[in-house]
């Protein structure tokens, strides 16, 4: 694989040409289509991946059968690192949303990639990090805050994490769909919908194709309330 597609991910911003190539030498490309699982929950983990084009969603199921949304994965982001640092069974199950493409590196790789580059092994740790207090906001969220509360705060999530700044008062973010919203904050399709739709009317925020535009004083209000 060329070096120059592993400059484009932040994982390797800080290692050399010599160092890329010793990369490149041991990765692999696999592409995915849209539904496609990745891997399931409970497997034997193997591979790192870094994510090229395309999104993934990070799952669970409750023991009532309903799907948990952990997470959204996009260009540049990488999974699949816990099973190959601590030698247990997936965590989760990770699907394709979308075509997907995806750089893969095998656990005697990726572990010897950690061993000889600490910049790397940082940046795993922080990322992992970032995850931790990510799933204890979700977790304090669940348990003191109501359906508003926890949608104010998945927007403001998305916006911190992939919301475009628009000059006419309008932050920009990739659509999820209602019930993905839903499995994420815990609630029902019908009531992400409903709460959608009452932002919408107080033009807190509009909807067009696959992009929701959010006020400014939207987020403003938002983090006044969570």
């Amino acid at each position: 694989m060329q070096t120059a597609l592993f400059r484009k991910f932040a994982l390797f911003a800080e290692l050399d040409e010599r160092e890329l190539s010793s990369i490149a030498a041991v990765a692999k490309s696999r592409r995915y289509a849209k539904d496609d699982v990745v891997f399931h929950a409970d497997e034997s983990g193997d591979i790192f991946c870094l994510i090229r084009e395309g999104q993934v969603k990070v799952t669970m199921i409750s023991p009532e059968g309903k799907e948990i949304i952990l997470s959204m994965l996009g260009p540049g982001d990488f999974f699949g690192e816990m099973a190959l640092l601590d030698n247990e069974p997936r965590s989760a199950t990770v699907i394709a949303t979308e075509q997907l493409d995806v750089v893969t590196i095998w656990r005697s790789d990726f572990l010897q990639i950690l061993q000889e580059n600490f910049s790397i092994a940082k940046k795993v740790l922080a990322e992992l990090s970032r995850r931790l207090r990510n799933a204890s906001n979700r977790i304090e969220s669940l348990a003191t805050m109501d359906v508003y509360g926890r949608l104010a705060r998945f927007f403001l999530d998305l916006a911190a994490k992939q919301g475009k700044v628009l000059d006419n008062g309008y932050v920009a973010v990739t659509r999820p769909t209602h019930q993905s919203i839903a499995n994420m904050i815990g609630t029902s399709r019908e009531t992400v919908s409903r709460l959608i739709h009452d932002l919408m009317k107080q033009n807190l925020l509009l909807s067009e194709g696959k992009t929701i535009y959010l006020r400014k004083t939207a987020l403003d209000q938002f983090r006044a309330e969570v």
